[in-house]
């Protein structure tokens, strides 16, 4: 009888947690082919300098005359020796369709007019954005086909806004710095341009806030370039750094501030006069 309990009885059974080796090695049929090692020994190989330019927005379009594109349609160039598209007759004239192109590490003053060939041409980088540019162009105009006669005119009017906030972006509202040649190179946060060239003129390069864009966008400019349109910004520069009576970042009241003579505090006196310092 004993022994038919212990068959009744459910028996419990310990189980060994049994741990399974993992290989982290690679099977034999995906070995490392010898082509795809980099070679670590020997000398490093010299990394090419890459001048390119790169896009970093594309602001308009239009169809042009071909061929005009580049340095001679900048704002300034344009000013100085005519508009060399002038004379261009749509109906006689060969054309293509360029872009306003404002580029990575430079002022919008200095936005070019380029075609799709120009830029491949020069290599630049960011053409995914100028893909993108097409493809939203091609999207609004199937909708502007569309569209109500109410929808279009808000939408020029959209546009023609645009097109005034990127001229105001031309504009220097307020020169802040100055360097020139004999000055120290350290850096600055902000794009400079002077090292790719050599300035004829010998005047000093010039840090500028552009009208309607932040601090953080300021940039350095050829002070030839900027004295064209906006020597009263210059001027009102030299005016406050010369100034008496305007601090500036030379003046000691802003760089050293004395502290109290004495811990005792103020407040515990009745008759007590402010020190020098308050």
């Amino acid at each position: 009888d004993d022994d038919d309990d212990d068959d009744d009885t459910p028996k419990r059974q310990t189980r060994k947690c049994v741990t399974k080796n993992v290989s982290y090695k690679e099977d034999d049929d995906f070995e490392t082919d010898s082509d795809d090692l980099i070679e670590v020994t020997g000398e490093p190989a010299l990394e090419e300098s890459d001048d390119s330019e790169t896009i970093e927005k594309v602001v308009d379009s239009r169809i042009w005359k071909k061929g005009v594109v580049g340095a001679p349609t900048t704002v300034y160039a344009v000013e100085a020796g005519g508009n060399p598209g002038a004379d261009f007759d749509p109906e006689k004239d060969e054309k293509e369709v360029h872009y306003l192109i404002k580029w990575k590490g430079w002022s919008y003053i200095h936005n070019t007019w380029e075609s799709e060939e120009s830029l491949r041409q020069q290599k630049v980088k960011g053409l995914k954005k100028l893909e993108n540019f097409m493809k939203k162009e091609e999207e609004v105009n199937q909708w502007l086909a569309k569209a109500s006669p109410e929808d279009v005119e808000y939408y020029n009017c959209q546009q023609e806004m645009a097109f005034d906030l990127n001229k105001q972006y031309q504009i220097v509202e307020r020169v802040i710095a100055m360097k020139t040649s004999k000055s120290s190179t350290s850096h600055s946060e902000f794009p400079s341009h002077s090292s790719h060239k050599t300035s004829s003129s010998g005047q000093p390069d010039y840090l500028c806030k552009w009208m309607g864009l932040p601090y953080v966008d300021c940039s350095w400019e050829d002070g030839a370039l900027i004295s064209r349109k906006f020597q009263a910004c210059i001027d009102a520069f030299h005016n406050r750094h010369n100034s008496k009576t305007i601090p500036s970042k030379d003046c000691k009241v802003i760089v050293i501030r004395e502290g109290p003579e004495t811990e005792t505090s103020v407040c515990c006196h009745e008759e007590a006069a402010l020190l020098h310092w308050q």
